[in-house]
């Protein structure tokens, strides 16, 4: 017939000899705060503590993000991106009066909207990232 579809179907009795490990698995469970002993949150509030007077932050639900915002029009947003990279996004005002071309930090990177750590990782520890970050927010707002 034309248009007809002729499936195969296969009746498994025995489950495979050598089934395939995707991943390891996991011998155990990690209490809370262990893996993971900070939020995205707690670096937006360390990064403003570090920026001093007039800064001020606050952290998303769950603290998988963060918001910072200080003496400028702009809100600076901590966020991991898909990639698993801290970025930082923002829209750049006018009324700003920012550096065109801001010199950033050892190990901060620009994008499209806003910049990004490519290498930080959680065992940096909390101290180091909210330094990165606040030298990266000088570099941008030329402060």
């Amino acid at each position: 017939m034309t248009g007809q579809t002729d499936h195969l179907i296969v009746t498994v009795t025995e489950p495979p000899q050598n089934p395939p490990i995707a991943i390891a698995p996991r011998m155990g469970f990690p209490p809370p705060g262990v893996e993971y002993p900070f939020s995205i949150g707690d670096i937006a509030y360390a990064t403003a503590r570090r920026l001093g007077p007039g800064w001020n932050a606050d952290a998303g639900y769950w603290g998988t993000q963060g918001s910072i915002w200080g003496p400028y029009t702009a809100t600076f947003t901590l966020l991991i991106d898909v990639e698993g990279d801290l970025c930082m996004v923002y829209d750049v005002a006018a009324s700003d009066e920012w550096p065109d071309t801001p010199q950033l930090p050892r190990g901060v990177r620009e994008f499209s909207a806003g910049l990004f750590l490519p290498e930080a990782s959680v065992t940096d520890g909390l101290d180091h990232i909210a330094d990165q970050l606040a030298a990266a927010l000088r570099a941008i707002t030329g402060t």
